[in-house]
């Protein structure tokens, strides 16, 4: 332990004992009796402060909770208790994902009543991302259902922020959900993923600003009618993303769409690869559209007759040979 870890233990021990101290004191008019926990409340931010300096996370998390517990119970002032826990979450996070989430959670709950619904949002969105990357630690080891999750607390978030008109914030979220439901539920939602890809791409186009962003949502949304081996699905949709948008069938979004479906359809699993391998060279796949065309390829495969000659692990988006 380092001279400043140990200084900022004692430091934030001694404010802990202080506001316990606070706390038991006599006082005889509700004035006083408000005072009593304002102080008290204070004396353990105070704390959790030095000890988050000590990076002793956990015991500022205590800390923090204590403060927020004060401040909603006590002084009913919900804003600070909501910044109390928002930071006993923050404390946490670093420490113990479990405890985060359950600061998070009463915070957004006083941020909902308090009408701070944007501020909700964030933390909904925090929480989210803890069951996505965390899983093992927060509460239920079983990967589909922390995936399940981090889908609700992403769904909360984008409703949050689509109250507060913040649309980009909410376009994001949505499309953490589509990501999600199609490469890591067990089994994958591709139509549910298809729709919200669609839903954003038709989105995009109302905005000129956004609009260029249409075809990239398009293209995700046939990768999962493709990845569920539905070619007629694909195919519909292509043809309803080019009345939607005059530009996307002669796009390489469009294109690229095309050539796959056509690929599906034929169980052409060598154009598959050609196709790939063409569209890789100047736009390099990212892990979910990786994860999305390995999974075409497999069906490819196994509807021609064909072996799966692709990695051991290449749903989980490692990178994989598609020719």
């Amino acid at each position: 332990m380092s001279a400043l870890s140990k200084s900022q233990r004692i430091k934030g021990e001694s404010f802990i004992n202080e506001a316990e101290k606070t706390l038991k004191k006599s006082t005889w008019f509700s004035s006083s009796t408000e005072q009593k926990y304002e102080d008290a409340a204070e004396l353990y931010e105070k704390a959790a402060n030095a000890f988050k300096v000590g990076h002793f996370y956990n015991e500022a998390g205590d800390a923090y909770m204590k403060a927020g517990a004060l401040h909603r119970d006590k002084v009913k002032s919900l804003g600070e208790a909501a910044k109390a826990l928002g930071n006993a979450g923050s404390c946490y996070k670093k420490s113990n994902p479990l405890e985060a989430v359950t600061a998070y959670q009463s915070a957004v709950t006083l941020l909902c009543d308090n009408g701070r619904l944007t501020q909700a949002a964030k933390l909904c969105k925090e929480i989210a991302e803890l069951y996505e990357t965390d899983s093992g630690a927060v509460g239920d080891s079983r990967a589909e259902n922390s995936t399940a999750l981090a889908i609700d607390n992403y769904e909360q978030a984008a409703e949050l922020f689509g109250m507060e008109d913040s649309k980009s914030q909410k376009s994001q979220c949505l499309a953490k959900v589509a990501e999600l439901a199609s490469a890591q539920m067990d089994p994958p939602d591709f139509a549910r993923a298809a729709h919200i890809y669609e839903d954003l791409g038709r989105n995009c186009l109302e905005s000129n600003l956004l609009k260029y962003n249409a075809k990239g949502y398009f293209l995700q949304a046939i990768f999962c009618h493709l990845a569920h081996a539905d070619s007629i699905a694909a195919s519909q949709a292509l043809t309803r993303y080019q009345n939607l948008d005059f530009t996307f069938a002669d796009s390489r979004e469009g294109k690229f769409s095309a050539i796959l479906t056509q690929c599906l359809e034929e169980f052409d699993s060598e154009g598959f690869a050609t196709a790939c391998f063409d569209y890789d060279r100047v736009s390099k796949l990212d892990p979910w559209k990786t994860t999305m065309l390995v999974k075409v390829k497999r069906s490819i495969e196994e509807q021609s007759g064909g072996g799966i000659a692709v990695g051991e692990h290449a749903e989980d988006g490692d990178d994989v040979d598609l020719t």
